[in-house]
């Protein structure tokens, strides 16, 4: 149904940063959307710097963010659960 997708490379330094804390910050504001790591491509990901956190619901792209700074990588968390939920329960008056 959804999914965050971390795009980055095995030389770079802050994908590997990133990789290795973003479940310790996942847990730590409650983002429970699968997280998978892959590869950089540059035939398959159109991407302008790494690491490339995405987040997908239902195949469609709805947030993406540049980087590996831990406040950013937070928010960008919280945003795609906030979304998620809303997609899931919608909102009632």
């Amino acid at each position: 149904m959804s999914k965050i997708t971390i795009i980055g490379a095995d030389w770079c330094a802050p994908c590997k940063f990133l990789k290795a804390n973003i479940e310790e910050w996942s847990a730590s504001v409650k983002c429970e959307i699968p997280i998978v790591y892959e590869e950089y491509d540059e035939a398959k990901h159109c991407v302008k710097k790494l690491p490339t956190t995405v987040y997908t619901y239902e195949g469609l792209e709805k947030q993406r963010i540049e980087g590996r700074d831990q406040t950013q990588v937070k928010i960008f968390l919280m945003n795609a659960t906030a979304y998620e939920q809303f997609l899931t329960y919608g909102y009632d008056d």
